[in-house]
């Protein structure tokens, strides 16, 4: 999703000062990262939230990296201000996070912190399914249907891991929805929102993917026969076995960078 400025124009920049990712799948997950529902009206540092946030789940913006507040007011076209409540917004959804010499940068996680979110979010997601099962509409159940068949697809014909995760992140939000509890989705939106390059890491094998979709598809058939203690046993068996996937193979990128294998080190 590109940079845009406040009248909605499409931006470019130097990869220098700013960076801009190109139209992609990652556009399906809009609704995911906006702060507010698409079609409500977003403040102009919530608008800015938004551009920078998909820049950082794009990576555009490298955990560690320094985020300028210049070159990012030139390229929306404002102040400094709104940038820096835009940041601070991100700070509070624990994508950004500021220093005393550096100011803000994108935040690095350590192994344990990944494994800690995806923790949380595997227990939250578990009770969404539950409550999904409970309150689902036919209408959320024919979209669930649709995304599946097409996750199907993607996984079948070896689409992306970007493409792929865009769909289950549409699943996962339409389940949230359907559990009909407004702070659990904005709780879990926060935790997609920072795991989402993790997920995507962690989805990077075909055969991933196929074990992935085979989940969703039982998922979504607890969610139509009204189980709900199953539905949460499977979408909570969704995130555990992402979890293990990403950990495996920052493992890997860490005990190959230094031989230590350590989990307190910030990652990638």
């Amino acid at each position: 999703m590109g940079v845009r400025d406040v009248t909605g124009d499409e931006m470019t920049s130097d990869p220098q000062h700013g960076p801009v990712p190109e139209a992609s799948a990652l556009e399906a997950l809009e609704s995911t990262v906006r702060f507010r529902p698409r079609g409500t009206m977003l403040s102009l540092p919530e608008q800015i939230a938004d551009g920078i946030c998909s820049a950082i789940l794009s990576g555009e913006y490298q955990p560690g990296e320094r985020i300028r507040e210049i070159p990012l007011a030139t390229a929306y076209r404002v102040s400094r201000g709104p940038i820096r409540e835009a940041l601070r917004l991100l700070e509070q959804e624990g994508l950004v996070t500021f220093s005393p010499r550096r100011g803000a940068q994108v935040t690095e996680l350590s192994i344990d912190e990944v494994e800690q979110l995806f923790d949380i979010r595997a227990a939250l997601s578990s009770l969404a399914a539950r409550n999904a099962a409970q309150n689902v509409k036919p209408t959320e159940l024919q979209q669930l249907r649709s995304l599946v068949a097409e996750m199907q697809r993607c996984a079948a014909t070896g689409g992306d891991a970007i493409q792929y995760t865009a769909l289950s992140s549409q699943c996962g939000q339409i389940i949230a929805g359907a559990a009909q509890n407004p702070r659990l989705l904005i709780l879990l939106k926060s935790l997609w929102r920072q795991t989402l390059r993790y997920a995507q890491l962690g989805l990077h094998s075909v055969e991933r993917r196929q074990e992935s979709v085979r989940l969703w598809a039982r998922l979504v058939q607890a969610i139509e026969q009204g189980d709900a203690a199953l539905a949460g046993e499977i979408n909570a068996d969704t995130i555990r076995l992402s979890k293990e996937a990403v950990v495996r193979l920052l493992r890997a990128q860490v005990g190959g960078k230094d031989g230590t294998g350590r989990s307190d080190r910030p990652v990638a």
